[in-house]
């Protein structure tokens, strides 16, 4: 059964590698809200920890493990250690196999029981799948088992339809039944006649009334070919995976590619984006700073399209006052600098605060 289910886990796989490094890839800032805005900070405890969780991994690290333990086992766990102040000091990862959250009967409340040690809410960050369980999530695999069972199924029909014989392509009919000495000498003549690769698509010559027959696969059954491009196809869609990223290209064209690719990140990163960013913010920050700070990826890399889509994009957005140069230049990892912060309109690309103003002198 492993065996034969091969293709499935490495699709599923290939899956959970792309989402999870995905997400690892992303950069995670940490912002704080006021009344001009947000601003990104740079120093800050959090911003050293995550970027160094632990002495053996870093944040693509750190993400990569939760992603991926989300997506193949429904649930992603770390332990988040702390020093006597309470300040975040550590984060290290925990098996889902370890870890089993419960909800007490007697307080109502949360707790995660880790090798039979029993721990509070804020000591786990957890990364749940899709599932009915209020504390437990599970995998997109477990969630659409029944649909794989399905494609399983097939695969198995597929591969046992072609070892036992369904692919015999042709038969040679006799009106008349022959002896064993006839019998030899007509095997012996057909695999003189059409053997080898020198005699393919020769023609073959019959004698006594002998008739060639060419056996047609039924469609339902010739069919089970494309089994194996069904099952890449839906588990990308299980995954929310654009097909072309799992090597399905059927459907992939130079102008679609990069929609799915902005699709991608719109339907299917940004749900488990928003469960980290989330998550992060309720088990990393303390009390006094959750209403003002807040985490954020970073996906303007991922959909900025290709150069000609960008710099059309960026000219609009600093030809109406949207963007100034400094910020266009951060998302094409750019240095600023200075005057760059500037926003400018069409009137005759003054600034933005002279433009209610044509008679200033000064509109550079």
């Amino acid at each position: 059964r492993d065996l034969h289910s091969f293709p499935t886990r490495r699709s599923s796989d290939l899956c959970i590698r792309i989402l999870s490094e995905s997400v690892g890839i992303l950069p995670l800032h940490l912002y704080r809200k006021g009344p001009d805005g947000r601003e990104k900070l740079a120093q800050h405890p959090l911003i050293s920890l995550l970027n160094e969780p632990s002495e053996y991994w870093n944040r693509f690290d750190l993400l990569q493990w939760l992603m991926g333990n989300a997506l193949a086992n429904g649930n992603g766990y770390a332990r988040v250690w702390r020093d006597q102040n309470f300040k975040p000091t550590g984060i290290t990862y925990l098996k889902s196999s370890s870890v089993a959250p419960f909800i007490d009967e007697a307080s109502g409340h949360l707790y995660y029981d880790v090798d039979g040690k029993v721990l509070y809410p804020y000591d786990i960050i957890h990364i749940k799948g899709l599932g009915t369980d209020p504390v437990k999530g599970k995998s997109p695999i477990a969630v659409h088992r029944e649909n794989l069972a399905l494609s399983l199924e097939a695969q198995q029909y597929g591969e046992r339809f072609f070892s036992r014989g369904g692919n015999v392509e042709s038969v040679f009919e006799y009106p008349a039944t022959l002896n064993e000495k006839s019998f030899d000498r007509l095997k012996a003549e057909l695999r003189k006649q059409v053997g080898g690769m020198a005699n393919a698509h020769a023609p073959l010559l019959l004698e006594g009334g002998m008739k060639y027959n060419r056996i047609n696969i039924p469609l339902e059954d010739a069919q089970f070919i494309a089994t194996r491009k069904f099952q890449r196809s839906e588990i990308a869609a299980i995954f929310g995976v654009p097909p072309h990223m799992v090597g399905d290209l059927d459907k992939a064209t130079y102008n679609n590619t990069e929609l799915m690719g902005i699709e991608y990140v719109t339907y299917s990163l940004m749900p488990w984006l928003v469960k980290i960013q989330a998550e992060f913010a309720r088990k990393l920050l303390r009390e006094d700073e959750k209403p003002h700070l807040y985490f954020a990826f970073q996906t303007n890399g991922l959909m900025r399209g290709d150069s000609r889509s960008r710099s059309e994009f960026y000219r609009n957005m600093s030809m109406i006052g949207a963007m100034n140069a400094n910020e266009i230049r951060e998302l094409e990892d750019m240095n600023a600098y200075p005057g760059g912060e500037k926003y400018f309109v069409q009137l005759n690309m003054t600034t933005a605060e002279n433009a209610g103003n044509p008679d200033n002198e000064n509109n550079a």
